[in-house]
């Protein structure tokens, strides 16, 4: 094979993510997607919108949001497709990376390992914010890493500063692996200081438009910073032990790189390369690489010096994770054909195994909430206020009006064990498989599974019971 891919393989790779897709399609978490939309939806009912809270000043994000609820309306459907598109110009903007850095052949390459990663994949379904902040970055990398001499250079550093801009203003922690630029302005290799001047003044404008915006709308021109610095108040620190095996503060960020379900055995293919080739990739590295390395490093470290005020979750590592296929990569095309495809082979399969045990429905009480609340039009629902407010969406949009927060007279939506035994159970609404668990027991092999492995395969959330409290009597359907 020559490094122009042979025609039959863009499909494969084309079909290959699109599978990733289909296992890791999670959609709605009633989480940070339920305030994006919050925010699109006072972009469309009464702009400007400034933004109120942390998530509603994602400019980049928000009015992408807005722009598919005014186009598709509202509904599930433009959750979907926000997220999808951002995922496509995220996975897009990797392989042409690659591509212009080694051939046709090591894009497709790119394309695929990006897109099958666990961690991508199910972010192609969720409206978040990890792949909006991971492209304006990439961009703002490339452009600088080829900036060309003279006045077009300065240029193509002022596009790459608004890039960067832009990444700040979709999140604030796009600083940690902007600071990775010092090392480039101390250096003065691979880009000109006098285009990192330029690219300074690029995030100026963009901040400083936005800081403007902020001005004549609220009249405090800082206000972002102001909810982004007391943010931290709001941050789950259980965040730190989903998927995470944790031994010491100090090794604990590598350790998120390393033993993680939504990287797979990418840091360990890097690892390789770089004892295998370290040396010669390092002379092969376009300067783009070099300055995306650069940035990608300094995230890792910042965000690991910083993880009491954030969290060890693996999507803070997006960029180091672009970086490492980028360079992995870069390796393979270097190695025998038959060493490259089982390499790609074994990292595929690797992604399609995680993929295949990771829980799609992680509020499974907030949907089984839907579905009582469907299946049971005559009662009112009762849950947890919690549970009520992360399902204000989905009802809303079912237009369904019988869920209620506790306390409250009605059926009682609870979690399986914590209801009294006298009370009678009217539904179960047990948790789905995931796609392994449920491959397993359409194939007649549940019983086999180990008892420590049966609840993360077969039962990944807990069942919910709908229960009917002594004194919620039947309606009357005389």
């Amino acid at each position: 094979m020559t490094k122009t891919a042979r025609p039959w393989f863009p499909i494969g790779v084309l079909a290959l993510i699109a599978a990733a897709l289909a296992i890791g399609w999670t959609g709605f978490i009633a989480s940070d997607d339920s305030l994006y939309y919050t925010g699109a939806i006072h972009w469309l009912d009464a702009p400007p919108f400034a933004g109120d809270n942390h998530w509603s000043t994602r400019f980049p994000l928000m009015l992408t949001f807005a722009g598919v609820l005014a186009t598709m309306g509202r509904g599930m459907a433009a959750f979907g497709v926000t997220a999808l598109l951002w995922y496509t110009a995220f996975v897009a903007i990797v392989a042409l990376f690659a591509r212009r850095m080694a051939g046709a052949r090591a894009g497709w390459i790119a394309a695929l390992l990006v897109g099958t990663m666990p961690m991508v994949a199910v972010a192609g379904s969720i409206v978040g914010i990890d792949l909006t902040e991971a492209v304006a970055l990439i961009a703002g990398a490339w452009l600088l890493g080829e900036a060309a001499p003279g006045r077009a250079g300065l240029r193509q550093g002022v596009l790459a500063g608004l890039c960067f801009g832009l990444a700040i203003l979709s999140r604030e922690t796009a600083v940690l692996s902007l600071a990775g630029l010092t090392i480039v302005v101390l250096w003065g290799r691979p880009v000109r200081r006098e285009v990192l001047i330029a690219a300074s003044i690029g995030i100026a404008l963009v901040l400083g438009a936005e800081a403007l915006f902020q001005g004549i709308m609220t009249g405090h021109p800082l206000r972002r910073y102001d909810i982004a610095f007391h943010h931290d108040e709001h941050i789950d620190r259980a965040a730190n032990l989903e998927g995470n095996f944790l031994l010491h503060p100090a090794i604990d960020p590598l350790l998120v790189l390393l033993i993680n379900d939504d990287f797979g055995l990418l840091f360990w293919a890097l690892i390789a390369a770089g004892a295998l080739a370290g040396r010669r990739l390092s002379k092969l590295a376009p300067s783009a690489l070099v300055v995306l390395s650069a940035m990608a490093v300094t995230d890792f470290l910042l965000v690991a010096v910083l993880a009491h005020k954030l969290v060890l979750n693996p999507r803070y590592f997006t960029l180091p994770a672009v970086a490492a296929v980028l360079w992995v990569v870069l390796s393979l095309e270097h190695l025998s054909p038959r060493w490259r495809w089982a390499i790609v082979a074994a990292l595929v399969a690797v992604n399609f195994g995680f993929l295949s045990l990771i829980n799609r429905h992680p509020r499974w009480d907030v949907e089984a909430l839907v579905i009582a609340a469907a299946q049971h039009p005559q009662d009112v629902i009762v849950a947890d206020p919690v549970t009520v407010r992360r399902a204000a969406i989905p009802l809303n949009f079912a237009k369904l009006r019988n869920a209620a927060p506790g306390p409250a007279t009605g059926l009682h939506l609870v979690e399986e064990g914590k209801a009294p035994a006298s009370w009678p159970i009217v539904d179960r609404y047990p948790s789905p498989p995931t796609v392994a668990g449920g491959v397993l027991r359409a194939i007649g092999l549940e019983a086999i599974v180990p008892g420590a492995l049966r609840h993360r395969l077969f039962s990944p959330s807990p069942t919910m019971l709908l229960v009917r409290p002594p004194l919620a009597s039947p309606p009357d359907r005389a």
